[in-house]
């Protein structure tokens, strides 16, 4: 505590320069000094300590480049705790102010395509975007399929998924979200031949169509489901 005595009476900003953390780049979260200016902060703001350290870090980084850190800095041993801690104050904030989905997508750069989304390593700080979403509009639950599909369109994340199943790096992850999507479409109510036409598929050709693959995964959800919900 003694360390952080002489940043007494200044503000966050002012202690924040004075540690030289705007220097640090990247290593920001890995900074010893980041780790004396997260204990001034805590000393100063004793009721909304991280709020107050989001605002600050926001107001030099960007919303844009915050997420971009602490998402990154999740997946580092020694800066996960307090890289997970701001990133949740900082998706309050956006709750709180709030920002719109499509804000949201674009401040974790997911609306850039669909093509490389599942390797975008903000796609999980997505996940926990709509867990704080759900917990606080209760009723109004989503998920991160569906988000997926309402930006990006079913036909277009349909396509990407089957394509990234034959990706090793992705194929777990690819598989999931699809069985997720196929759920979805089945809750909504969808008959296998509207996911035909939602494919553009003709029947001269749909055997060389890798779409159909799609089409096919469908259609044995369907029948799955519709088996399994027989009366016995």
């Amino acid at each position: 505590m003694l360390g952080v005595m002489r940043f007494k009476g200044k503000t966050a900003d002012e202690a924040f320069l004075l540690l030289k953390l705007d220097q640090a780049g990247d290593k920001l979260l890995e900074s010893k000094e980041f780790g004396m200016w997260v204990s001034y902060m805590t000393k100063i703001n004793k009721k909304h300590p991280k709020t107050a350290m989001v605002t600050t870090l926001t107001a030099r980084y960007g919303d844009e480049g915050l997420a971009k850190m602490l998402e990154a800095g999740r997946w580092v041993e020694a800066t996960s705790k307090i890289a997970g801690k701001l990133q949740i104050a900082q998706m309050k904030g956006w709750l709180q102010n709030k920002k719109s989905m499509d804000d949201v997508f674009k401040i974790l750069t997911l609306d850039k395509g669909v093509d490389n989304i599942l390797t975008n390593q903000n796609l999980n700080a997505l996940g926990t975007y709509v867990n704080l979403y759900n917990k606080k509009y209760p009723g109004q639950e989503t998920s991160v399929i569906k988000e997926l599909m309402v930006f990006h369109g079913d036909e277009a994340v349909s396509k990407m998924l089957e394509a990234a199943k034959k990706v090793p790096e992705t194929h777990t992850l690819a598989k999931a979200l699809q069985t997720a999507q196929f759920k979805l479409w089945f809750v909504e109510g969808a008959k296998p031949f509207q996911i035909w036409k939602m494919l553009n598929m003709k029947k001269e050709t749909w055997m060389m169509n890798p779409d159909a693959q799609v089409w096919r995964g469908y259609l044995e959800y369907y029948k799955l489901q519709k088996a399994a919900n027989v009366p016995k």
